[in-house]
């Protein structure tokens, strides 16, 4: 991996973290973005310290849940990286209860799909310029089970947390079978995966009752998170997939992705829903 660039979103904590790690170790350069700059720093001094010295590591903050931050961080990197060879949409998060963002976007959707989107839509041109040119999104097997709601995007008609981040996983999975349609031709490869359910600081960010319900449910069946950034980084290096696209993996294997994932006419509505939401951040 020695002189390839990854980009990964939601880096100073979990799997993102730990992938940054087993990326660094491998020599590859890392471009990291988290929200909390002190925190985000420290990161970076850990990575450093496991790293060979020839590892170049750059940290931006910005808050992705707001579109208006994921352009600008992407204009921030495209400015000062010719090429990205692996793209690491990981960021995410589960609320509990409903909330919009300043932007007019329930928190689950902005942050889990609409980032996804918006990343990817303005840091395509530095993929392709690479030789490598790997996509990844981290989604999960939440996806199986629940059909997306166009018409509760912003779940102004009814609002359950769970299966408001289960519709965000399946976008993640809607999103990357379209565009690795989309990309066809490019060389550009894009895939989605379950890390599996694994102790991180999942669910911090919800009230006393539901942190504990979510820390009971990690100390009972949780994996670490070693073991469940093992599928992200597989993507991101193994030569046994640099043909592969289009797919949703899960223990480093292809697995089927939810039925409901694979109605195209879907898949493009929701492309197209997505296109005119970040528009005027694009």
């Amino acid at each position: 991996m020695r002189g390839l660039t990854c980009l990964i979103t939601g880096a100073t904590d979990g799997i993102g973290k730990e992938a940054a790690i087993e990326l660094a170790k491998k020599g590859c350069n890392l471009i990291l973005i988290g929200r909390n700059k002190e925190k985000g720093e420290k990161v970076v001094e850990q990575i450093r310290k496991v790293a060979d010295s020839y590892v170049d590591i750059d940290y931006f903050t910005a808050d992705l849940m707001l579109m208006k931050e994921v352009s600008r961080v992407a204009d921030e990197v495209s400015r000062r990286y010719p090429k990205i060879d692996i793209l690491l949409n990981n960021v995410g998060a589960y609320f509990a209860f409903r909330d919009v963002t300043e932007e007019g976007f329930e928190r689950t959707f902005a942050l889990n799909h609409l980032g996804y989107f918006l990343m990817t839509k303005k840091l395509l041109p530095l993929v392709e310029k690479s030789d490598y040119k790997r996509i990844v999104n981290v989604s999960s097997s939440a996806h199986y089970g629940i059909d997306f709601e166009f018409d509760n995007i912003n779940g102004e008609k009814k609002y359950s947390g769970f299966d408001t981040y289960k519709k965000s996983k399946l976008a993640n999975v809607m999103f990357t079978y379209e565009l690795a349609k989309r990309i066809e031709g490019t060389g550009i490869t894009a895939n989605c995966l379950h890390p599996g359910f694994v102790a991180t600081n999942f669910g911090k960010n919800n009230n006393f009752l539901w942190r504990n319900f979510i820390r009971v449910a990690m100390w009972l069946t949780a994996i670490n998170v070693s073991e469940g950034a093992k599928t992200s980084i597989h993507l991101a290096c193994s030569e046994e997939v640099k043909d592969i696209t289009g797919k949703f993996f899960a223990n480093c294997q292809i697995k089927k992705g939810s039925s409901k994932a694979k109605n195209e006419e879907h898949n493009r509505k929701l492309w197209d829903i997505s296109e005119d939401f970040v528009k005027k951040f694009a």
